[in-house]
């Protein structure tokens, strides 16, 4: 074949190739083209009492105007189907262990984790267990979720992708994604409460006082509870010094990051005004995971209601908000809601019985299917016992199962609703007592000028022991007696003297905090910070803008002590190398996790450093035991801290001559990295280390080009875990509010991205440059650019 006629063919072939690719760009183009909502006009919407009326801001914010509040949700249910009908899919189908069939076998692991809950007949339960006007209300949600389905002019384009059909709403999948939330919130199998097993086994009881205190020396506590940390594991215990060297592979796993999903909330208090500040702490993920919403209705003869605020696409009402009375806000609590229990199996028939309360029990085999999408279904088979399934073994290799008050339908209810239309925060307490979600710490405040903090959510009571460690409960002598009274929540109320805030550290002591337990509270750096923000508050300060400026404080008080011991390590050991560089970059750092700031990335890289070659040959033994063993969930702060103060020589790994040694070996391994990135220091920002990666589930499998259409700039950040301003590439704020009950048009509101999931939408990405920005922006909805008015 001559030239000519090869240049003929590779061109045709060329053009061939580019013919597709735009033919299939076009294709995926209509798909998502012909999904977007109808915004205006007229539609239909069976079962309503009255029309109803869906008005959308300028940012796709929507506020429903209904007659009564069972036509809000069902409206609210049609708005979230038509913006959000996928997020909604994976959220059941997540609790669900049905992932596989939408996905195929990349999501066989998560489903098989899940579906030993059997969340969906649980779900099944809890709807069974509601009364007949909340059944009623979440019927109509349902209802509505379809019809808002249907009435797209396609379905939503991911299934056009993923070549599946979205199937209908039930009742039972609003209570499946709230099992969603349990999971991201809480611990399904019990690993901390393992991890603790493991430290005391190892090293003992002191070990755990001393890595985990659960009360502590810097605690930032509501009642102001702290203890002195006690002395490490003494030589007998523990002697690095004479032990072997540690595994080089095991030192080049840097420690695990320490993130806490949580969140911050406080109130401030004065002039008879009590304002509320709430920025949840979630995964970051396109679409996001609230739907901001304000619902209004107005039944004949009855008093107007409206709630604004935070939805969650699934859920029917408003989860975070304000209803012109209340306002409330959730961090996670940390509570102990779960039990490892050490299963002695009779000797007679060890693989077949157990022992319970003096008596035998037959372990039962519970199979469930999975359905994988492109392949054959998959069985998996879990063993269950009285107390839950099993989920592990002790050291001795004892089996363990896992009561969870999440395996009982009572533990979910939707009473969050109520909190809807609460009016004072006695009412609002009243509500947390008795509802049923992943155990929250509950902030309220009313517009009499009163606040208060509580946990709210389903707690065990138990009966001969603390929950702290796993025991028998073959005897009789140890069990849970059901839920925690009323009577026993405690409550701190806000006063003149009395602050209230949260960023996931312990709340409270004393009696409180026994019945309470402790499943991984967080570090108390962060609520410190908040803390001290609220005690510097000005007099007469503006209560918003000075709340909002807490939420976005990105000061790394944490750091400063971690600064200075750097400083004068490096000025014990003069160095001409790169350690000099190094040295006056840190020691001109202005203490912020600005961005643009070199110095706190140097300082934060030595601190995850200098913990690994500290922490990892202590826990090394554990870790080679069980491979499962994490200390990131340890309140492990204050016993490093402790450490390179006191310097004790039998915890020192043998490889190191002395401290300073250790801490300088950090610093060579921080430079050392930074060289293999080829990043010279001083181009080595932390905004270049903590970029967003806010990005849309389906990203991965698509072309370059398309994943950045459907994800958000990778922009860098400033904050990071240990301050107010939480952000990390992957997990931050989902949204950030403060506001006075009652005084909503002075409130702010921004969250990082918009209401639809439909890239092609101007309201896709609307909100996210303000909360990159953290700036402040309207707490209530704008006026209305679209109205869709839906009719009985």
């Amino acid at each position: 074949m001559n030239r000519a006629k090869i240049m003929r063919w590779t061109g045709l072939i060329g053009s061939t190739i580019v013919l597709l690719i735009l033919s299939t760009f076009a294709w995926a183009w209509r798909q998502v083209e012909n999904a977007l909502p109808p915004l205006d006009g007229e539609l239909q919407l069976p079962g309503l009492t009255a029309p109803v009326s869906l008005h959308r801001d300028a940012q796709g914010t929507i506020t429903i105007a209904a007659s009564t509040e069972i036509d809000a949700n069902r409206a609210l249910g049609f708005a979230h189907a038509q913006d959000r009908f996928f997020q909604m899919d994976l959220l059941r189908r997540r609790a669900g262990g049905a992932l596989s069939e939408l996905f195929g076998e990349v999501a066989l692991r998560s489903d098989k984790a899940v579906v030993i809950h059997r969340f969906r007949t649980l779900a099944q339960q809890v709807i069974a267990q509601e009364s007949p006007q909340r059944q009623a209300l979440i019927e109509a949600y349902a209802a509505g979720v379809n019809a808002g389905l249907a009435s797209l002019p396609s379905k939503p384009w991911e299934y056009a992708l993923l070549r599946s059909e979205p199937e209908p709403w039930v009742p039972e999948d609003s209570i499946l994604v709230l099992y969603s939330m349990v999971l991201d919130l809480q611990d399904s199998t019990g690993t901390y409460e393992k991890t603790l097993s493991d430290l005391r086994d190892f090293m003992g009881p002191t070990a755990v006082d001393f890595f985990n205190p659960l009360v502590g020396p810097n605690d930032s506590a509501l009642d102001g509870s702290q203890a002195e940390l006690p002395p490490p594991p003494p030589p007998h215990v523990v002697n690095l010094r004479t032990a072997q060297p540690t595994n080089p592979f095991l030192l080049s796993v840097l420690a695990p990051e320490k993130l806490t999903l949580g969140s911050n909330a406080f109130v401030h208090v004065a002039n008879q005004r009590a304002t509320l500040a709430g920025d949840p702490h979630l995964a970051l993920r396109v679409p996001l995971i609230w739907y901001r919403a304000r619902l209004e209705w107005n039944p004949p003869n009855q008093s107007h209601h409206h709630v604004t605020g935070a939805s969650l696409p699934g859920v029917p009402g408003i989860i975070i908000g304000s209803n012109g009375h209340i306002a409330w806000s959730f961090t996670n609590a940390n509570v102990d809601i779960g039990d490892l229990v050490a299963v002695d199996s009779n000797p007679l028939a060890s693989e077949f019985l157990y022992l319970h309360d003096h008596e035998s029990y037959e372990f039962e085999t519970h199979t469930d299917t999975i359905v994988v999408k492109g392949e054959d279904p998959v069985s998996v088979e879990t063993t269950w016992t009285r107390f839950g399934p099993i989920v592990g073994k002790s050291l001795s290799g004892k089996s363990l199962a896992y009561r969870w008050t999440f395996h009982d339908a009572a533990a979910i209810n939707l009473d969050t609703l109520d909190f809807n239309t609460a009016r004072t925060v006695d009412e609002a307490l009243a509500i947390a007592a008795r509802n049923g979600i992943p155990p929250q710490n509950l902030f309220v405040s009313d517009t009499h000028g009163d606040a208060a903090w509580t946990v709210t959510g389903q707690l065990p009571l138990r009966r001969g022991f603390d929950g702290r460690f796993p025991v028998s409960w073959s005897f009789g002598d140890r069990s849970w007696a059901g839920f925690q009274p009323a009577s026993d929540r405690p409550v701190v109320r806000a006063t003149a003297n009395q602050l209230l805030w949260s960023g996931n550290q312990r709340q409270i002591g004393g009696g409180a905090l026994k019945r309470l337990g402790d499943a991984g509270y967080d570090d108390p750096e962060r609520a410190a910070q908040i803390e001290r923000g609220l005690q510097h508050l000005a007099p007469n300060a503006d209560p918003v803008a000075a709340l909002h400026s807490i939420q976005v404080d990105h000061r790394a008080d944490w750091a400063h002590r971690w600064r200075d011991l750097l400083v004068t390590t490096l000025d014990r050991t003069p160095d001409s190398g790169p350690r000099a560089p190094f040295l006056e970059i840190v020691r001109q750092w202005d203490g912020v996790a600005d961005a643009k700031s070199v110095g706190y990335r140097l300082v934060r890289d030595w601190h995850r450093q200098l913990t690994t070659l500290t922490l990892q040959p202590i826990f090394a033994e554990i870790i080679a035991h069980d491979a499962n063993f994490s200390y990131s969930r340890l309140r492990y702060e204050a016993a490093l801290w402790a450490l390179h103060r006191d310097e004790p020589i039998n915890l020192l790994a043998a490889e190191h001559e002395n401290w300073d040694a250790l801490r300088l070996a950090a610093v060579d391994r921080v430079i050392a990295k930074l060289k293999d990135e080829r990043t010279p220091l001083s181009r080595a920002t932390w905004g270049n280390a903590n970029r967003l990666a806010f990005e849309h589930p389906l990203a991965g499998s698509l072309p370059g080009f398309i994943a950045d259409f459907l994800n958000f700039p990778a922009i860098p950040q400033s904050g990071d875990s240990r301050m107010p301003h939480v952000a990390r590439p992957r997990h931050g704020a989902s949204l950030r509010f403060v506001v006075s009950p009652g005084q909503e048009s002075t409130g702010i509101y921004h969250q990082p991205g918009g209401a639809s999931g439909n890239p092609l939408s101007p309201f896709y990405r609307a909100g996210h440059e303000d909360w990159a920005r953290a700036k402040p922006s309207p707490f209530l909805p704008g006026a209305p650019l679209h109205t869709l008015t839906l009719q009985p």
